[in-house]
């Protein structure tokens, strides 16, 4: 900042006194004052100051506008992609709450992120408010520096839903949200406990067809495909939220977590009639 400030201030030393030389030649003055002079009657007058405080505002200004600009553009190719998203398919997602709702939320979760963690309730309670029109829809992203755990958690959670369906999967979702200690270290377990088996035996699942389940080339496969859906469709990082409306295909794309009342605005703007 202090460069700056001596940039812009010999920039302006150098406008005033070539309009002070102006100036006295037009008058037919002369003057025989010196930069350090003039440089000094500014500084104390305190017009020097106040017109590079203005400047080096404009700058900065200028910046925010070029940053805003910047940001604004990056959203909309986030937008244009979330287009690229796989469709609610009844058939084949995990859906929370009236599967023939107009709007879906879809969020691309890993179950060891910590943010994950802190929003996972913010989009149930969001399908709990709007049971008519808003369904919630998981997808898979583990993040590699939460492996291995993200995707064992992943593959456990679809093991779940193997056996008791969709109900069986959100069961076990929520009590690994509500369980994990996040970052890669999963849930706590007893010494020569497996916490992801232990879960599976306290919710009824049969536990050798579970541990089958969890090695099965199929569950790897949905995991990855999630994965990528993911990535098509511009998401970098969890959650990642994707808000479709399924009627007309319109969507809008969230990223991190945010706010209950974020979530209801955009579906609001998806619902309006244009």
């Amino acid at each position: 900042m202090s460069k700056l400030l001596s940039a812009v201030s010999f920039i302006f030393l150098s406008f005033l006194i070539g309009n002070a030389h102006a100036q006295s030649a037009q008058s037919g003055s002369t003057t025989n004052l010196t930069a350090a002079e003039i440089l000094k009657q500014l500084e104390s007058s305190g017009a020097l100051e106040k017109a590079v405080q203005k400047t080096l505002e404009s700058m900065m200004e200028k910046q925010k506008a070029a940053q805003a600009a910047t940001e604004q553009k990056n959203l909309e190719l986030q937008k244009a992609k979330a287009k690229n998203a796989r469709k609610v398919d009844p058939q084949f997602d995990f859906i929370l709450g009236n599967l023939n709702a107009p709007i879906s939320i879809i969020e691309y979760s890993d179950y060891e992120c910590p943010y994950c963690k802190q929003f996972n309730n913010t989009p149930i309670k969001v399908v709990a408010d709007m049971p008519n029109q808003v369904n919630l829809v998981w997808r898979d992203f583990p993040l590699s520096f939460h492996e291995p755990m993200a995707s064992k958690e992943a593959g456990a959670a679809i093991c779940a839903a193997e056996q008791g369906g969709n109900s069986a999967f959100w069961k076990y979702s929520e009590a690994i949200m509500k369980n994990t200690r996040s970052n890669g270290q999963g849930m706590p377990a007893k010494e020569g406990e497996d916490a992801i088996i232990a879960l599976a035996a306290s919710q009824g699942l049969d536990i050798a067809k579970f541990k089958t389940c969890l090695t099965s080339p199929k569950v790897a496969e949905r995991i990855a495909a999630s994965f990528q859906d993911g990535v098509g469709a511009g998401i970098n990082g969890t959650p990642g939220v994707i808000i479709v409306n399924n009627l007309n295909g319109n969507t809008s794309f969230m990223a991190g977590a945010v706010s209950e009342s974020a979530i209801k605005g955009e579906i609001q703007k998806l619902l309006s009639p244009k």
